[in-house]
């Protein structure tokens, strides 16, 4: 996997070692103002000299024993970080190892912690997918510590690039997000072009999921907020691969070709490698416009490439799907039969990292990593035997789920056919009042028999029916009212008004078969409410049934 190396960030970690945390003289003991200059003269070399840069590295760690123990940790941090520039992923790793021992064993908490990052990206670019994913995770839980924080960033940056890689576009767009809410304006403050790629990548994903109108708009984002001054020079190339993927996701394959063709040509000539995942989709669009030979060519160059024995245990299942199509379109069956073969087996790998490594470490449903992972090995026969056995599971529980449900719904609607029988919801008796303002028993009793008349008169199954009308029908103020409604009857205006209107209706369903007939809405329209959704809401928050199904059971009772 391509890792285009940001050598400002290595400097920043760098100065964070040494200087980063620099609250006390006392955090910048042990390391020597000569040692500090001419580690840092190193990241000042241009790229191309960075072979002569590893070089001078090398005498000095030839002649590490002169150096005391923290300066001994600083110079193997960056001789690692060198190594992983050039591709020296077993040394780095070894290396790395070193650092992080010497650190811990000697209470260099920061070095430590510095140490298995370096590891990680160590691994990472070595196709130890599990290790370094499990090393970034870690990594990734110091958010909140000011300490490690940035670190922990950079860590949760390179996690959503195992989730692009592995095509789970949603979980590394929700980390990408994340970031940029909860971290933007620390990111930016330390690295404003680190920050500011954060967009691109978004674009991207969002690309990937198909949602064209925020593709554009991180785009954009990132275009209007590029900072020249800050900039390395590779802002032209990387928005020219984010075009060419719009291009290929819209199926303008031609464009899509051209573009690629430019970014794949400055990456092998500045980092000597190429871009697997670009080059896949390069001959994904030569197939489309049945350009085979084009299409195996870019394949051929990934086979090509010095790391291709360690990266085709994690290489997209797309790559040797390609192979298949290629072939069976030229008509070489045995060729065809061969790649099938490692399609599946190579599909095989891919999943199992895919759903077992990585879920694993969130916990991921069990159950759900072997049902794909068992669609995944199994061929085409076989995978159709489980889908009926999960089918028939499924549909035995579908059918225990249902008969639960109407014994449930039986249990209620028994229990509510009871419920209006012989109540007489104004009937309660006085109490007296709370209310600060004293109301006499007289006065509350002859109240409630109007609204009980009111009742009677079907007033409360009209829409006009609110507060300030029964108010006014009643001759009084609203306040007063409320206050005898909540006093002495325990109970809102609102939810006195739906009790009635519920009651109401589940007598006359019980009782008028054309009703059962009507619609919810010209149900609900029938005893005052302005639409279905609100009646349906009421009638089940208070019933625990649905219109529908208390229809649908009545009918059944006959």
């Amino acid at each position: 996997m391509l890792r285009i190396k940001l050598k400002s960030i290595s400097i920043f970690l760098l100065i964070c070692c040494f200087l980063g945390k620099a609250q006390t003289e006392q955090d910048l003991e042990g390391i020597s103002d000569s040692l500090i200059t001419n580690l840092q003269k190193f990241y000042s070399e241009p790229y191309e000299t960075s072979e002569q840069t590893l070089s001078g590295l090398y005498k000095i760690h030839k002649n590490i024993d002169t150096y005391n123990i923290k300066e001994q940790v600083a110079i193997y941090l960056v001789l690692v970080d060198f190594q992983i520039s050039e591709g020296l992923y077993d040394e780095a790793i070894q290396n790395s190892h070193i650092s992080h021992n010497m650190a811990k064993e000697n209470g260099f908490a920061y070095e430590a912690v510095l140490s298995d990052f370096h590891l990680a990206l160590a691994f990472q670019q070595n196709y130890e997918y599990d290790k370094s994913f499990e090393l970034f995770k870690s990594l990734a839980e110091l958010i909140n510590d000011s300490n490690y924080e940035y670190l922990a960033i950079l860590s949760e940056i390179e996690m959503a690039l195992f989730y692009e890689r592995i095509g789970k576009y949603r979980d590394a767009l929700d980390i990408k997000l994340k970031i940029v809410k909860t971290k933007g304006d620390f990111l930016k403050n330390r690295w404003n072009p680190v920050y500011h790629r954060q967009f691109l990548d978004m674009s991207n994903l969002y690309n990937e999921l198909g949602i064209k109108d925020s593709t554009l708009f991180y785009r954009e984002l990132y275009e209007n907020n590029i900072d020249e001054s800050t900039a390395d020079g590779r802002e032209h190339f990387l928005l020219l691969k984010n075009k060419a993927n719009i291009d290929f996701k819209d199926g303008k394959f031609r464009e899509a070709i051209d573009n690629y063709r430019i970014y794949s040509h400055w990456v092998v000539e500045r980092f000597n490698e190429y871009d697997s995942p670009l080059l896949i989709n390069k001959s994904k669009a030569h197939l489309a416009l049945g350009e085979v030979d084009s299409a195996l060519n870019n394949l051929n160059l990934i086979k090509s490439g010095p790391m291709f024995l360690k990266e085709q245990k994690y290489i997209s299942p797309d790559f040797y799907k390609l192979y298949i199509d290629i072939y069976q379109e030229r008509g070489e069956e045995d060729l065809r039969k061969e790649y099938e073969q490692k399609y599946y087996k190579t599909l095989e790998t891919y999943n199992s990292f895919k759903f077992n490594t990585l879920d694993n470490l969130y916990d991921i449903d069990k159950q759900r990593i072997q049902i794909e992972n068992a669609n995944a090995a199994n061929d085409y026969r076989s995978t159709l035997n489980y889908l009926w056995i999960a089918l028939g599971s499924i549909v035995m529980c579908f059918i225990g789920f249902v008969l639960w449900k109407q014994k449930r719904e039986k249990k209620k609607f028994d229990a509510l056919m009871q419920r209006t029988e012989n109540k007489t919801p104004l009937s309660a008796p006085l109490e007296p009042s709370t209310n600060t303002t004293e109301i006499k028993d007289e006065k509350v009793e002859a109240l409630i028999n109007q609204i009980r008349e009111l009742q009677v008169q079907g007033f409360f199954l009209k829409q006009k029916t609110t507060l300030y009308n029964t108010a006014k029908k009643l001759k009084t103020n609203t306040s007063y009212l409320s206050t005898i409604i909540n006093t002495h009857l325990g109970t809102t205006f609102s939810a006195f008004v739906n009790d009635i209107r519920i009651d109401y209706i589940i007598n006359e369903l019980k009782t008028n078969k054309q009703l059962r007939s009507y619609s919810v809405k010209a149900i609900a329209e029938e005893i005052g409410y302005k639409s279905a959704d609100s009646f349906s809401k009421y009638f089940k928050q208070s019933t625990g049934l649905s219109p529908s199904t208390f229809i649908r059971n009545i009918n059944k009772e006959g």
